[in-house]
C-alpha cells in the first residue's frame, strides 16, 4: 500500500469508523442512562450508522492484516448490511435491558418501603429517598423535566400495584407496573392488548392513592 492515493483512502475509512463509532457510542450511553423506553429516536442513530460503521472496520481490518486495500463485492456489501442491522438489533436490546435494570436498582428501595407502609402506604414521600430522587434527577429529560415521574400507587390492606408512565418511539407511550404479589416488573408498550388487560385485572378493586 505504497501508493499515496490509498493511504489517503485508508485514512478516510479510518476517520470515518471513529466518527460512526463515537455516534454509536453516545446513541447506547444515551439509551442506557435514561427513563425506561420502548423505543427511542436516537435508537434511529444505531440502525444508521451501525452497518456503515462494520463495513470501515471490516476494511481496515483487512488492510492491516493483508497489507493491501479490500476490492468489495456487491456480496461483502450486504453482508455487511445485514451483519450491521443485526448488530444494532442486539445493541437497542442490550440497552433497553440496562436501562431498565438501573431503574430496578433505583427504584428497589421505594418498593421495599411502600411495602413496609402497609396497609396504608399514601402518606409518605417516596420520591426524596436518596436513591430514588439522585436516579430521577439523572434522567429528567426523560420525565418531562418534573423531579418525579408520573405514576399511580393502587392497594388493599394485602397488596399494591404501582404504575409508572414509560417512553416509546412513537406518542402512545409504555408503562411500568410492579405488582406486590408477583414481585415482579412488567414493562409494555400501549399497544400490547393482553399486557394492558393484565394490568387491568391486577388493579381491580384497589385503591388508587390520591396523593402519590
Amino acid at each position: 500500500m505504497a501508493d499515496t492515493a490509498d493511504k489517503k483512502y485508508l485514512l478516510l475509512n479510518w476517520v470515518l469508523l471513529i466518527s460512526y463509532g463515537c455516534i454509536i457510542l453516545f446513541a447506547v450511553y444515551s439509551s442506557i442512562y435514561c427513563w425506561p423506553t420502548k423505543g427511542s429516536v436516537i435508537w434511529f442513530l444505531v440502525i444508521i450508522f451501525c452497518p456503515p460503521f462494520l463495513y470501515h472496520l471490516v476494511f481496515i481490518g483487512y488492510a492491516l492484516i493483508f497489507n493491501q486495500l479490500l476490492h468489495w463485492k456487491k456480496s461483502y456489501r450486504l453482508i455487511t448490511l445485514v451483519t450491521g442491522i443485526l448488530l444494532a438489533g442486539g445493541l437497542l436490546q442490550l440497552t433497553q435491558t440496562l436501562s431498565l435494570a438501573r431503574f430496578k436498582t433505583a427504584y428497589s428501595p421505594l418498593v421495599k418501603q411502600i411495602q413496609a407502609k402497609m396497609p396504608t402506604p399514601c402518606a409518605a414521600d417516596y420520591f426524596e429517598i436518596p436513591q430514588v430522587h439522585a436516579y430521577n434527577l439523572s434522567v429528567t429529560q426523560k420525565i418531562l423535566q418534573q423531579k418525579k415521574p408520573l405514576g399511580a400507587l393502587y392497594y388493599n390492606p394485602q397488596r399494591f400495584v404501582l404504575c409508572f408512565r414509560a417512553g416509546s418511539v412513537d406518542v402512545a407511550g409504555s408503562s411500568l407496573v410492579y405488582d406486590s404479589r408477583t414481585k415482579q416488573w412488567d414493562f409494555f408498550h400501549q399497544s400490547e392488548i393482553q399486557a394492558i388487560d393484565k394490568f387491568n385485572v391486577q388493579i381491580n378493586k384497589l385503591i388508587k392513592c390520591r396523593n402519590f
